[in-house]
């Protein structure tokens, strides 16, 4: 028959064991970092943005994600682009350009490091003057 030291032995190992492999996995798990573009101006602009790592001891820096889109002036929805970067820190540069291509600005740049957690944003504003302003968005 078990008795009720066992139990309680049993129940306080499972319970430890579970907590030791939560620490586990949350230690090894990553976040996953969103882009969001918005356009305050009167008119549709392209946006090209680059994502690069940083140089590390053990890697150099690469490009993480790139792309162009054309941005519709924003109202009360911004685009976006989900899971573009892991956790880490990065170099972000900006580039923005006329619908018509006659006016441009640029290169932006920020350093942008998203914390441990999911969909934490990096959201670039394009101000009335076709400066950009980077916004953080924490979970």
């Amino acid at each position: 028959m078990t008795t009720r030291r066992e139990i309680l032995f049993s129940a306080g190992g499972g319970v430890v064991g579970g907590v030791g492999a939560y620490i586990g996995l949350s230690v090894l798990s990553t976040g996953y970092a969103d882009i969001e573009w918005a356009n305050n101006r009167d008119e549709e602009v392209w946006i090209e943005t680059t994502v690069t790592s940083n140089d590390s001891f053990f890697s150099s820096s690469e490009v993480e994600y790139q792309t162009k889109y054309r941005v519709f002036p924003t109202q009360h929805a911004r685009g976006g682009d989900l899971n573009v970067v892991e956790t880490g820190t990065y170099d972000v540069e900006v580039e923005i350009e006329s619908k018509d291509g006659s006016q441009s600005a640029g290169p932006f740049q920020t350093r942008w490091t998203p914390a441990d957690c999911y969909h934490q944003r990096l959201i670039i504003e394009v101000l009335d003057d076709m400066s950009v302003e980077f916004l953080q968005k924490e979970c």
